[in-house]
């Protein structure tokens, strides 16, 4: 029996992390525990003498994405790797430095925030770049099992075989969303690729991941 791991690969569950300004990319098996996908708009208020109600006006609509998910490690190998890549990706949370101003080695100017992209099947894709949604991330958030237990390594670092891993993530919208003067949107593939999508057909009672 394949493991999860092969199996993300296999049927592209994987969820890819990509920094704009260093372009470090690091990707794991998403064994998803928790996904939510908020849409929130906000508008203007203007109350007006003898008027009941207020007078409404739109300002803008946002998106929050916030996901947890387990990361497996069936031997210390996938264990090391998956480690390793997870301390990549908390340095990504970090901006990009100038060049040393001065003899001080932390005299250095911001050249770039940390921007991310993140592809994440259909649940979390760009329509206008294939590496990923442009967005800010808010937060990570790292929660080791420790009844699952650690591999450690020759110093005694200690590298967990599992453990959860959540984020917060708000995009930027990178094309035009809403509808023109004909009532026709914008994106009709927006936002999870929908318009054309055709489903496999699959056994009765088959599992979708095991394709």
């Amino acid at each position: 029996m394949p493991f999860f791991d092969e199996i993300a690969r296999r049927s592209g569950q994987m969820i890819k992390f990509t920094g704009v300004a260093s372009n470090t990319s690091v990707q794991f098996p998403a064994f998803i525990t928790q996904f939510s996908d908020d849409y929130q708009v906000q508008w203007g208020s203007q109350q007006v003498f003898g008027r009941i109600d207020p007078i409404k006006n739109y300002v803008s609509t946002g998106r929050r994405i916030q996901a947890s998910f387990d990361i497996l490690g069936r031997n210390e190998e996938v264990a090391l790797e998956n480690f390793r890549n997870y301390s990549t990706l908390i340095q990504m949370m970090y901006p990009s430095y100038s060049d040393p101003v001065g003899p001080n080695p932390k005299s250095r100017t911001i050249k770039a925030a940390p921007l991310l992209r993140i592809k994440y099947a259909n649940y979390i894709q760009s329509k206008v770049n294939n590496v990923g949604l442009l967005g800010c991330i808010q937060g990570v958030t790292f929660k080791p099992k420790f009844e699952a237990g650690h591999f450690f390594g020759a110093s005694g670092d200690m590298i967990p075989l599992s453990y959860s891993m959540s984020f917060v993530f708000e995009p930027l919208h990178e094309n035009a969303l809403g509808f023109d003067t004909n009532g026709v949107s914008l994106d009709e593939n927006f936002p999870y690729n929908m318009r054309n999508a055709v489903l496999v057909p699959r056994e009765p009672g088959s599992d979708p991941l095991e394709g």
